[in-house]
């Protein structure tokens, strides 16, 4: 069953909870002014294990499955990381999880970001904006680009296309 997203409702979640965390994918090109739809919302949480006691708790309240764990994917024992416990958070992998207000994908390592804390990179530069009544901190463009061309999918470059467009002095 697909859940319609919210992506205001999400962010808020993470807000409440505190969870630190940078916004990238396809809320991030919307916040660069190039407006699309998407089917999720992806984050860069802080790797600060308070941080992601926070998240996993959330996550746990919030009653997330994994995607991929069904019948016709794998089952829950062949993954080898649980998103509601923070020791398994800390071990920095990717996850793309079902939430009663849509799909979150919470993303440690990302391409194009090759320094050892992709949060660290990112937060570093990263913009902040107000939206959905809280305030939200946005990669910046040039990271933003960078995760979008080493991705290399046909919506990333679609993106990048649009966001070339959008921003054409920018680098």
């Amino acid at each position: 069953m697909t859940i319609p997203l919210d992506p205001g409702g999400l962010l808020r979640q993470l807000h409440s909870a505190g969870v630190e965390h940078v916004l990238i994918g396809g809320l991030a090109v919307n916040a660069h002014g190039v407006i699309r739809s998407t089917k999720d919302v992806d984050i860069c949480p802080s790797p600060d294990p308070r941080n992601l006691a926070r998240l996993a708790e959330l996550l746990s309240r919030l009653g997330v499955r994994q995607l991929g764990v069904s019948d016709d994917g794998f089952a829950a024992d062949e993954l080898p990381f649980d998103p509601t416990r923070a020791d398994d958070l800390a071990e920095g992998d990717n996850f793309r999880l079902e939430t009663p207000l849509g799909v979150l994908d919470i993303m440690q390592w990302v391409p194009g970001i090759e320094a050892d804390s992709a949060y660290a990179t990112l937060a570093a530069d990263a913009q902040r904006a107000v939206a959905f009544g809280i305030e939200i901190h946005v990669c910046s463009l040039p990271a933003l680009r960078e995760m979008k061309r080493a991705a290399g999918r046909p919506q990333d470059l679609q993106d990048l296309a649009d966001l070339d467009s959008a921003h054409p002095d920018e680098p």
